[in-house]
């Protein structure tokens, strides 16, 4: 038995196990990894292909060695591996660089048959290149089938156009062909299986960074939800560093205090990592070293912190440490963001209810003095109630405004503003309550949300009519939200007027509508606001929707004018 071909598929593989190294280290670039799967490609892209694939073919042909009766090499590698890649384009291109290159510069009796049917293989490989590639999952064990077809027919033909030759010794061109047949389709098949296990090692460490990366993402959200202050910078720095375990340290300066976790792996980690930490908070910052990074947490323009992350000496960061890092930074940034428009959202709502405060009418206050002082004369025992009232009145009104109260407090406004409303006009107004009795301390509604309400019905309603009228206020609770209104028996409103009420800030007279309505938008959304519906000379009822909010702060103490009927409270002046 004639055992050259042996050693030749010894020499061809040592060959083809170089240029194999080479191409998968270029297949880690970026460049070619976004081109290796693709099925349409930029010029940049195929002018790559062909030279790196028309390098390995000619290369495989110089790397060659006598066998069988010919010679043996893996010029066909690089030809099926280019069409394979580079589609139609690229096969065909390479096919007849490499062809032509061996029917001219080897001559051997079947120089031109070699290089013909070299320029008929990369061409077939182009064409396979799209059936191969929508086999991505699969891509080795089909390379290996494509290749392996490729090599037949090649050798068929071969034989075919030397057929005389190929009767009269058949052991020369078995001892050939078998030997590169297996070669040549191993090579193409080993080639995508590397590279597909690359590609999924990689597909796995990006989804092992992306979970990591989200679980961090929700960590933080949950730590920082109640601001961005120092108990939860220090939660930051705790989670940075358990979602990296590469880092031995991290810290974040924020408002000239420095927030530091360590995690240390060994005796020397802890000696670098203390020593470094003492010299931040010596100097609050360090100097640039390959194993710290050091990334700003901006807001506006300007920067409110640092965030600094360390490996230990020696180690770098990698890019993808580098995105993460980078990635958190931003997401405090926008955590940060996120609590300043919180808080100009406080004092935006802070303004609107003192704006509503300072339209407290001194027409009203006149009046109401002058009616506590006709009663001081005729019934002190009255007046001293008014004054108590009134009192009562201006303390809940100009209080501290908090974003959410209990029900019973706004209640209690409303009855005291009633009361003194009622010293002056008597029978002619007339106000009833309707609210559920177990609820008033648990039901948690925006301060100064019926009082408006009530006094607009009142002056625009009920007193512009010669007998007075009847006002009514009460809440429907439902599933998801409390249904509030208040409803009276005044004049009405015209529809023309109607249509505009909310939206025409210039008109004094309705600002306290304005406001409410405003304040519930931003706080609720635009399934809340105020619905006005209004006939006229029949009434008006305006009401809200507020959604079910959980008792934020201790219960003060109920109405204490309230008469328990049942399950609702109604009260009646009359």
């Amino acid at each position: 038995m004639n055992t050259s071909w042996i050693i030749g598929v010894q020499h061809v593989w040592f060959g083809i196990s170089i240029f194999l190294l080479l191409l998968l280290l270029v297949s880690r670039t970026l460049f070619f990894r976004e081109a290796i799967l693709a099925k349409q490609f930029s010029r940049r892209h195929l002018v790559l292909f062909i030279v790196i694939f028309s390098l390995m073919a000619l290369c495989g042909s110089y790397w060659n060695v006598s066998a069988g009766g010919g010679i043996m090499n893996f010029r066909a590698v690089g030809i099926m591996l280019g069409g394979f890649v580079g589609g139609p384009i690229v096969g065909t291109i390479v096919g007849c660089i490499a062809g032509i290159h061996r029917a001219l510069f080897f001559d051997t009796d079947a120089a031109f048959i070699h290089g013909g049917l070299s320029i008929l293989q990369g061409i077939a490989a182009g064409y396979l290149a799209n059936p191969l590639k929508s086999h991505h999952h699969n891509l080795w064990s089909w390379s290996f089938f494509y290749a392996g077809i490729l090599e037949i027919l090649f050798w068929l033909f071969f034989a075919f156009f030397t057929w005389p030759e190929t009767v009269a010794h058949p052991n020369d061109f078995f001892d050939l062909w078998l030997p590169i047949l297996i070669t040549n389709t191993i090579a193409v098949s080993l080639f995508y299986m590397v590279l597909e296990f690359y590609t999924h090692q990689r597909d796995t460490e990006k989804s092992e960074t992306t979970k990591t990366t989200f679980e961090a993402v929700n960590t933080l959200f949950s730590a920082l939800h109640d601001g961005f202050n120092g108990f939860n910078v220090s939660k930051a720095t705790e989670i940075v560093t358990a979602s990296l375990p590469s880092l031995i340290w991290t810290a974040i300066i924020y408002k000239d205090q420095i927030y530091t976790r360590t995690a240390y792996k060994t005796e020397a980690d802890r000696n670098q990592g203390d020593a470094e930490i003492a010299i931040l908070q010596l100097q609050k910052s360090l100097p640039p070293m390959p194993h710290l990074t050091s990334l700003p947490i901006c807001y506006k323009g300007e920067t409110v912190g640092i965030l600094i992350a360390a490996k230990s000496k020696g180690e770098n960061f990698t890019n993808m440490g580098n995105e993460f890092l980078s990635g958190i930074c931003h997401l405090l940034e926008a955590i940060y963001e996120y609590d300043k428009m919180k808080e100009e959202e406080n004092l935006l709502a802070e303004a609107e209810i003192r704006a509503l405060q300072a339209q407290i009418n001194p027409h009203f206050l006149y009046n109401t003095l002058n009616t506590i002082s006709y009663y001081v004369r005729s019934d002190p025992d009255n007046a001293r109630k008014l004054i108590s009232y009134l009192s009562d009145y201006f303390r809940h009104s100009l209080s501290n405004p908090s974003k959410f109260i209990p029900l019973s407090e706004e209640l209690h406004v409303i009855e005291c503003y009633t009361e003194l409303e009622r010293a002056r006009f008597g029978d002619r107004l007339s106000i009833t309550y309707d609210f559920p009795k177990d609820k008033l301390e648990e039901i948690q509604v925006p301060p100064l949300l019926l009082q408006p309400l009530v006094e607009n019905a009142i002056v625009h309603g009920i007193f512009k009519r010669p007998e007075g009228g009847r006002i009514k206020t009460g809440l429907i609770e439902h599933k998801d939200y409390f249904k509030v209104y208040v409803y009276d028996t005044g004049i009405g409103i015209p529809k023309s007027k109607l249509k505009k009420l909310l939206i025409d800030h210039k008109r004094r007279d309705h600002i306290g509508l304005i406001n409410v309505h405003q304040r519930l938008l931003s706080l609720f959304g635009e399934k809340s606001g105020l619905h006005i519906v209004s006939r006229e000379n029949k009434g008006t009822l305006v009401f809200t929707n507020i959604p079910k909010i959980e008792s934020r702060r201790p219960a003060l103490p109920a109405i204490e004018k309230v008469a328990a009927t049942g399950q609702t409270i109604r009260i009646t002046n009359a």
